[in-house]
């Protein structure tokens, strides 16, 4: 499905969601849509405007926050992380911490850096319940640019994918403790500002 489909497909999955949504991010280098004005001005080194962009992005999701404390809905974000961190991860990082503040759960798991992520089993998958699984399509490029997606309600799939993300878990610690641990930072190009 394209991008537009797999957007819709989220819709619908979102719609039906009854207690959780897990959410495993991989990828270590990523280019967000082309009009992501905060990941432009991170790259020209503009640290400030960044952050007050990712604020701004972060509020359109304030909805979805305020749905998920409303419901009652597990919620959490488990991003698979190699270091030294690549510029991108020290900008996501930004952005994590942010929508961390928002209120939500977000839990990293660091990897050696000799594991080639994505692989065979990590990737960047949605999981909603044990109903539906949205798979993220990056294309071929070494830099993540998303071009669309799978959907699955396969039982056996989905409990592949529960599986995976809930031994990762096990690992994972919270953002704030990873944030804690990695500074004055350690970034494949310099000191991380955050």
């Amino acid at each position: 499905m394209d991008l537009d489909e797999f957007g819709s497909a989220f819709a619908d999955a979102w719609s039906r969601i009854e207690s959780r949504f897990l959410k495993l991010e991989c990828r270590q280098a990523y280019r967000e849509l082309e009009a992501s004005a905060s990941q432009a001005a991170y790259e020209r080194g503009d640290i400030e405007a960044a952050c007050t962009l990712l604020r701004q992005e972060a509020e359109a999701d304030r909805p979805l926050y305020e749905d998920v404390r409303r419901r009652g809905i597990e919620y959490a974000r488990v991003r698979l992380v190699q270091e030294p961190l690549t510029d991108y991860l020290a900008y996501e990082l930004l952005s994590y911490r942010i929508r961390a503040d928002m209120g939500e759960s977000i839990e990293v798991v660091v990897c050696d850096a000799a594991l080639r992520l994505p692989d065979e089993h990590h990737f960047d998958f949605l999981l909603f319940n044990r109903h539906t699984t949205l798979i993220h399509d990056y294309g071929v490029r070494k830099v993540g640019l998303q071009t669309g997606g799978w959907l699955t309600h396969e039982p056996e799939v989905i409990a592949t994918l529960e599986q995976t993300i809930t031994t990762l878990h096990r690992s994972a610690v919270p953002l704030q403790t990873y944030l804690a641990s990695i500074r004055p930072g350690r970034s494949e190009h310099g000191p991380l500002p955050i």
